[in-house]
């Protein structure tokens, strides 16, 4: 994609005053309302506990200010992938509960990290 440098710089300050924006309104509202608005975007947001709700929308809203700020947006991709898959997990109430355990097995000794010489 070709613009003019100029045009490009007013796109990216624009995205950039609308992630603050974004992220302080988000910030301000109670999680669960914050997160019920997230919903028709990320329905599975759903299934998450309510802990774990507000943390998606801290993250979420940290995420896409990072992305608008870098100009790279891999990084609110990347945590609404996580989010989606410990989502995931929560849909499956026997999966969390065992992945909710305390390990107690020995999984024996960890060997020496193999590295290029």
């Amino acid at each position: 994609m070709l613009i003019r440098e100029d045009r490009a710089q007013t796109l990216s300050e624009g995205s950039v005053a609308a992630a603050r924006a974004l992220r302080n309104v988000l910030m301000h509202l109670p999680a669960a309302i914050a997160a019920e608005a997230l919903l028709d975007e990320f329905p599975w947001v759903d299934v998450l506990p309510v802990e774990a709700k507000a943390r998606f929308v801290k993250d979420f809203a940290r995420a896409f200010q990072a992305s608008a700020e870098l100009g790279e947006w891999s990084v609110l991709a990347q945590t609404v992938q996580e989010w989606r898959s410990t989502a995931t997990i929560y849909a499956d109430p026997a999966l969390a509960e065992q992945l909710s355990e305390p390990l107690g097995d020995d999984f024996g000794p960890v060997p020496e990290p193999v590295g290029e010489e």
